[in-house]
Parts: structure tokens; C-alpha cells; sequence
């Protein structure tokens, strides 16, 4: 007779399952020459290399944004550097078509001057003047001699100005490219040296899930060998694993001595799930069939989910008791009640798997009851794994 979770069962019993498995990692293994020390071995180093392989990835995550931030600050910079450069070729531009109607305006003012100066120098306007023929005429021909000379001098400020101010943001302008040529320097150099540790990075990555592959096929390897190990122990009748004694609950725990636990610490642990209350009807079996209650508890969550699965919530089924894989729900055994399943499933572990005179009986522990009560090598782990968490 093999119990097992099937395939069938709820997502949150399979999640469990994992759950367990990745506990049971961590437990010490206390008989010498088990052979799930080599399974236990195997996943202590998968969960080491998965977790190097995991800091390399977040290494590698900050190294790549190192480098995507190191890359987008050089094309800002040359983005910037393209910019400026496009300034000063138009202010450059700008300055030398100034400079050249600067010079025409000059050489224009030169000949108005010559020209004014052959038609009589000064004195062609003082004549300009004199011939007016009242003071208003003469007035008014003086601003017009005068506004001439205004505006001809302001145009050639005007210009003077814009040639000089061109020329000072065209001097800023060659100042900041020399300052975003140091920078771009700089940038390239941090670009490069930041290249070199993503790449780096990158190799101690592929390395690092290397690892954890040869880790999960190590693992692989002692799974088999701890199945093969199983399945000799279940083809030889007289294979007994006695009890190991010890701190804490294990796989090797005496399933048939008191657990020390209470009806009211059971019942405070299993406060909110749909195990609630039901700490009692541990402790009762516990008395009258001498089946360890932290073992009892915990293999009821294993098997029913914490008692959410469909064979428990419709059939008060919290063990899979006859559920096989062929069709787990439809041969689960129904019970009146939780307390009744957990009565009658009590017994009957106590008879056939804790007594030395069971059918089933390998010693009174789970790794003795693992050889025939389930088909998963890891049962017993996983079952120790939660009676660990029961305080």
C-alpha cells in the first residue's frame, strides 16, 4: 500500500511540496551511511550554487546598468559636443559676414568722406547751410547734416557690437568644447573600464549557472541512488531503521514516544487555516495509539494542503488514505469528520507501520515508514521538515 500527493492535487498542496523540499535542504542527516546523505549533500550544494548564481545575476544586473548608464552619458556628451559644433560653424559664419559688411560700411563712409571732401570738405556744408533763406531753412538743413552723420556713425556701432559679441559667444562656445572634449575623454575611459566588468561579470554569470547545472545533475544522480537505496530497502522484508535520539524532530524521531506537545499549542499553530481546532483530536490519537502529534499534524498538512484539498474538504479525508495516483479522489476513503480520519488513520499507521509486528513495519520512524507508506523518496524529509516548524 503506497499514500502519496497525487498529481491531481490542489496547486497549493504542490507549492507545499516544494516549499518542503527546499526546507529539507538544510537539515543535517543523522544516520551515518543513509544513503539520503548523498541526496541531502547534493541539495545543500544546489541551494549554494543557486544562490552564488543569483547574486552573480544581480551583479551582472548592476553591471549591465553601470554600463547602459556609462554608454547613454558618452552619446549625451557627444550629442552635446555635435550640438556646439554646429553652433560655432553658424557663429563663425555669422562673425565673418559681419567683418565683411563692417568693411563695405567703412569703405563706403571713406568715400562719402572723399567725395564730400572733393565737392568742398566742410565748407560744401557750411555753403549748404549759408544759402539757406531764413534761420528755420537753416535749422532744419543743419539736423539733416547732422542726423547724416548720426546715423552713419551708429550703423558702424552697430555693427562694431555685433561683431564683438559675436565673436565673445563664439570664443564661449570654443571654451565649453574644449570643456566637453575633456569630458567626452572621461566618459570614454569609464565607458571602456565599465565594459570590462560587465564582461567580467558576464563570464562569472555563465560560470556561476554552470555550477548549478552540475549541482542539479549531482542532485539527480543522488535521487536516483537514494530511490535505488529505497527501493532495496522495500525488497528486503527484514530492514529495520531503529530511532536515533537527538535534539529537534528528524526522520529518525521515534513516531511512537510523546511529542510533548498540547492540545492548546496545537491549536494556537493551526489558528486561521482549515485545520483549526483541531488540536484534540491529535492529542487524542497521540494517547491512545501512540502516534507522535507533531508527526501526526505535520503529515496531515503535507497530505491535504492544510486541509484545503477537495478529498479533505469533501470526503474529511487529511491523509490521501487510499487515494492512489489511478484516481486519487474517486478511491479516497470518505470520513464523517476530521476527528474520525484522524481516529481511524491513527490507528491503523500504529498497527501496520510503528508496531514490530506491522505488515509494513521498518522501525518506528518516518524513515522507516518511507519505505513502503509512499512512492516519493523524499516523504520523510518533507514530512520532518514541517514537524520542525510546529513549536
Amino acid at each position: 500500500m503506497a499514500f502519496r500527493i497525487s498529481p491531481h492535487a490542489p496547486t497549493a498542496l504542490r507549492v507545499l511540496g516544494v516549499v518542503l523540499l527546499l526546507t529539507a535542504i538544510a537539515q543535517p542527516v543523522s544516520a551515518a551511511g543513509d544513503p539520503g546523505a548523498g541526496v541531502t549533500s547534493a541539495q545543500q550544494q544546489l541551494l549554494q550554487a543557486q544562490a552564488q548564481a543569483g547574486a552573480v545575476d544581480t551583479q551582472l544586473g548592476s553591471a549591465q546598468s553601470n554600463l547602459a548608464a556609462a554608454n547613454a552619458q558618452l552619446a549625451h556628451l557627444q550629442a552635446q559636443i555635435a550640438q556646439l559644433d554646429a553652433s560655432i560653424t553658424a557663429d563663425a559664419a555669422t562673425v565673418d559676414r559681419l567683418k565683411s559688411q563692417l568693411a563695405d560700411d567703412r569703405a563706403r563712409l571713406a568715400a562719402y568722406i572723399r567725395q564730400a571732401y572733393e565737392s568742398g570738405g566742410p565748407e560744401a556744408g557750411l555753403v549748404y547751410l549759408m544759402e539757406s533763406q531764413d534761420i528755420a531753412t537753416a535749422v532744419d538743413r543743419k539736423v539733416q547734416l547732422d542726423h547724416v552723420a548720426s546715423a552713419t556713425q551708429d550703423l558702424l556701432n552697430r555693427i562694431h557690437d555685433e561683431e564683438k559679441q559675436a565673436a565673445q559667444t563664439l570664443d564661449a562656445e570654443r571654451s565649453a568644447r574644449l570643456q566637453l572634449n575633456a569630458a567626452e575623454a572621461q566618459a570614454r575611459t569609464t565607458q571602456a573600464v565599465v565594459a570590462v566588468e560587465a564582461e567580467q561579470v558576464q563570464q562569472a554569470d555563465v560560470a556561476a549557472h554552470k555550477a548549478v547545472s552540475r549541482s542539479q545533475n549531482s542532485l539527480q544522480a543522488a535521487l536516483a541512488a537514494q530511490a535505488a537505496a529505497l527501493a532495496a530497502a522495500r525488497a528486503g522484508a527484514g530492514v529495520v531503521y531503529d530511532p536515533v535520539a537527538g535534539n529537534g524532530f528528524s526522520v529518525d524521531t521515534d513516531l511512537t514516544l510523546p511529542s510533548g506537545e498540547t492540545a492548546t499549542n496545537i491549536n494556537a499553530f493551526l489558528q486561521g487555516t482549515a485545520l483549526a481546532g483541531l488540536g484534540g483530536s491529535f492529542m487524542q490519537a497521540e494517547h491512545g495509539f501512540h502516534v507522535s502529534a507533531r508527526y501526526f499534524v505535520a503529515h496531515a498538512i503535507l497530505e491535504s494542503g492544510w486541509g484545503t484539498s477537495a478529498i479533505a474538504q469533501i470526503k474529511h479525508n487529511l491523509f490521501g488514505y487510499n487515494a492512489d495516483d489511478a484516481n486519487p479522489f474517486g478511491d479516497a476513503t470518505s470520513f464523517p469528520s476530521f476527528d474520525g480520519c484522524i481516529q481511524f488513520v491513527a490507528h491503523f499507521i500504529a498497527v501496520n507501520y510503528l508496531s514490530p509486528t506491522g505488515q509494513y513495519y521498518h522501525g518506528p520512524t518516518l524513515r522507516g515508514m518511507n519505505v513502503d507508506y509512499a512512492s516519493d523518496p523524499l516523504w520523510a524529509e518533507k514530512i520532518a521538515s514541517i514537524a520542525q516548524t510546529i513549536p
